[in-house]
């Protein structure tokens, strides 16, 4: 597993030339749970409708897990100074859980600049400066990175930082748009601000120990992730802006202060990346806007948790 580390015309290249098709691929990541809490493995293309603006499409389904791209954007300003080191230390965890043998990383730190940098131990060289905290920049410079990586790849922006921007000139608007149109999914790790309540809802993970054989060992409380899925899919009018785009792409925000917490989110979402039905089509109406997404599944009872839609612009 590589980190890649170039600037933002280089990276993540030498893998071939992005094929644009005259018909955008949506995909779909989607977890599907029982009623009692499980999660669903096994099902078919057949298992599931996929509704886009309310019209059904035809599905296909991946049958073995994509390779994914993941851009971390890490806060790394004064507020955050004293958690800096030990998300350094979880470098190894992101790569290994999250994007595997067949992923790729890139890592962006930002304060009051948005920078590309060669590793996670680099972290603990970057003056963590000044008070701003340029997240939607940040977001944006993933993006793009991500948009340069073939669409059959799955596409995860994780920040982890505080739900604050302060220095951007682009609006969250046009980071959820970006985010909506680049087929990238957004996960949050989010550390507690000065004089707001901590919301506790790290996800619980039992065994979670040295890499063994090429894979963490990891019990999962699936009835806290699926409390944490429930809560990122509702942004409410104000909400913080990791709740917004966590909501918007189908991802998730997990909230944590201490080491041991970071790397028990880190191996819940790459449980997330590991157990989603990648559900994918090219949409039979390509009318510019925002196309609403709805998923049905064959299995009375069954909850499922995906991204709600996008946003579509003609090119």
């Amino acid at each position: 597993m590589l980190l890649f580390w170039l600037p933002a015309a280089v990276i993540f290249a030498q893998q071939g030339a992005t094929i644009r098709v005259p018909v955008r691929l949506v995909n779909v990541p989607t977890l599907v749970f029982s009623k009692d809490g499980q999660l669903i493995a096994g099902l078919q293309a057949t298992d599931f409708r996929v509704y886009d603006n309310g019209r059904r499409q035809k599905v296909a389904l991946e049958t073995v897990s994509a390779p994914v791209s993941v851009a971390v954007a890490v806060q790394v300003n004064q507020d955050v100074r004293s958690y800096v080191p030990f998300i350094a230390k979880a470098g190894s965890v992101i790569e290994a859980l999250l994007a595997g043998e067949s992923g790729e990383t890139a890592l962006i730190a930002y304060n009051g600049d948005v920078t590309i940098i060669k590793a996670f131990d680099n972290l603990r060289k970057i003056p963590t400066s000044g008070r701003q905290a340029r997240m939607i920049d940040a977001g944006l410079r993933g993006i793009a990175l991500l948009k340069e990586r073939p669409a059959s790849r799955a596409r995860v922006l994780l920040f982890i930082g505080q739900p604050i921007d302060s220095g951007s000139e682009p609006s969250m608007a046009s980071l959820k748009e970006a985010a909506e149109k680049g087929n990238v999914t957004v996960y949050a790790l989010t550390l507690p601000q000065v004089g707001k309540a901590f919301v506790s809802d790290t996800v619980a993970l039992s065994g979670v120990s040295a890499q063994e054989k090429g894979g963490f060992k990891a019990g999962l409380d699936l009835g806290r992730l699926i409390e944490a899925l429930g809560r990122s899919s509702k942004a409410e009018e104000g909400a913080d802006p990791f709740s917004i785009l966590t909501a918007a792409t189908g991802g998730t925000q997990i909230h944590f202060r201490k080491q041991r917490e970071l790397e028990s989110a880190i191996a819940t979402i790459g449980l997330e990346l590991r157990s989603a039905y990648l559900l994918s089509y090219y949409p039979s109406s390509t009318e510019p806007g925002y196309h609403a997404i709805n998923i049905e599944v064959d299995i009375p009872g069954a909850r499922l948790h995906s991204r709600p839609g996008y946003f579509n612009a003609s090119e």
